[in-house]
């Protein structure tokens, strides 16, 4: 099954490489992650740049917030490395969990929920909670093509 979990979650071993495959999805590195606590560091399958860049900017208003304001559903997009990877860690979340980490916190709003909704949608991965609505990009993946 595809999963969710923070880079906190990792920080404090509430998931280990013993729970599942273990991949970091973020543009950078997060600090203080030794190589041994995961299995993989994919930026590509996180925000552009520009997208990172603007919801950063807005984040003094709240998490939520700046995930409005950066409009972070409509601008979220893939390469077509990223969705062959995706395709490829949802084959492998048939018989595993597959742990999608970010900074973001349980229940926030955030780019790993919308991997989750992108690969059942697309490669009929099993998902595990979603906390938030994406209806513009529920939308969005009717006709989601990689960038």
């Amino acid at each position: 099954m595809l999963k969710q979990a923070s880079v906190q979650d990792l920080r404090v071993g509430n998931i280990t490489r013993n729970d599942g495959f273990i991949v970091i999805a973020m543009r950078f590195y997060p600090r203080g992650i030794r190589k041994e606590l995961r299995d993989e560091y994919r930026a590509d399958l996180s925000p552009t740049k520009a997208l990172f860049r603007d919801f950063k900017n807005n984040q003094a208003a709240g998490h939520d917030v700046a995930f409005e304001r950066s409009e972070y559903e409509r601008r979220f997009e893939l390469s077509e490395q990223a969705m062959e990877h995706l395709d490829l860690l949802a084959g492998i979340s048939e018989g595993n969990d597959v742990y999608l980490i970010c900074q973001c916190q349980l229940g926030q709003r955030c780019h790993r929920e919308m991997l989750l909704l992108l690969a059942q949608k697309k490669f009929d991965a099993p998902i595990d909670t979603i906390y938030n609505e994406y209806s513009c990009w529920v939308k969005r993946l009717e006709t989601f093509k990689a960038a």
